[in-house]
């Protein structure tokens, strides 16, 4: 049998738990440095920009010029604000590749030793990338001397014909809900007047006895403007402020144009309006592509 005495055990003891602190520092000094970033391997691309590959996946397809990138992508200044995350943003984000905005390193260098799967971070001068890149003015509380780190993930690459298809199903998908919509809507406010070539629908709700507006001429009206589902989305009687326009000059939307020149000085009449006559497929404001509007309408001056 083997006795070892107290005293030994004590110093065996004292040892291991030295070992265990200076095991505990060195990891978490290791690991400090790596959250601050100290560890990342910059490279230097012929560019000038400094790049490191956190992943990369060279079986993935290369980025080609014309090529639209679906990226992840998040960038911030040196002191960590972040400036843009689409994460924040609905839907993929899409970026076409084209040649260097700018020489010195620039976005487009990075993509361009990119493929899919890959993420990469790196550095890009600040002035340099918004004006060249963004094509505006940098923001003052950034310092133009300083760079703008990026953190961007290649997720996908298609062609401009895949995403025109992908538009017109859209829009194809889009036009059928909205003419569902449109159809309930009829129904269940039993609207039983045919509408016009155009396809709006004029609902006189009382007849005016003042004189008609042609085109070329100032009207002034009160309105109120809703969704479908009778959310308003602008009135002028709230803001207690008529609104005043030439008629036929395009100063508002199509079925505007169309119904207010049906109606006589006094006047009121409601106009369901689809969206081929007001903003189609585009994003206006609060109204959505591919929205019907419902507007009130009283005819208040012809000059």
């Amino acid at each position: 049998m083997v006795f070892i005495s107290l005293g030994k055990i004590f110093n065996i003891e004292q040892k291991m738990k030295r070992l265990a602190w200076t095991t505990l520092i060195i990891i978490t000094l290791f690991m400090g440095t790596i959250s601050c970033g100290e560890k990342i391997l910059w490279e230097t691309h012929e560019s000038g920009l400094q790049y490191a590959f956190i992943t990369r996946s060279e079986l993935g397809s290369a980025v080609k010029e014309g090529d639209v990138l679906v990226l992840k992508m998040k960038y911030k200044t040196e002191q960590d604000s972040v400036l843009f995350d689409t994460n924040e943003i609905p839907g993929p984000y899409r970026m076409q590749f084209k040649k260097p905005s700018h020489l010195g390193g620039s976005v487009e260098d990075a993509f361009s030793i990119m493929h899919v799967g890959d993420s990469i971070n790196f550095k890009v001068n600040a002035k340099q990338f918004y004006e060249h890149t963004l094509h505006s003015d940098l923001p003052k509380v950034i310092d133009p001397t300083s760079n703008i780190i990026f953190e961007v993930r290649l997720q996908g690459i298609q062609s401009i014909n895949q995403i025109k298809d992908e538009r017109r199903a859209l829009q194809s998908h889009n036009a059928e809900e909205e003419q569902k919509m449109l159809d309930n809507y009829l129904k269940l406010t039993n609207v039983t007047v045919e509408p016009t070539m155009s396809g709006l629908y004029y609902i006189e709700l009382e007849a005016g006895s003042g004189k008609s507006a042609v085109p070329g001429q100032k009207v002034t009206v009160h309105y109120t403007g809703k969704f479908i589902d009778g959310a308003i989305f602008d009135s002028s009687l709230k803001r207690n402020e008529p609104f005043r326009f030439m008629l036929g000059a395009n100063e508002v939307i199509a079925g505007l144009e169309e119904g207010i020149a049906k109606m006589k000085v006094g006047g009121k009449a409601r106009l369901i309006i689809p969206s081929m006559l007001a903003y189609e497929d585009k994003q206006h404001g609060p109204v959505p592509p591919f929205s019907t509007l419902i507007f009130e309408i009283e005819l208040l001056k012809v000059e």
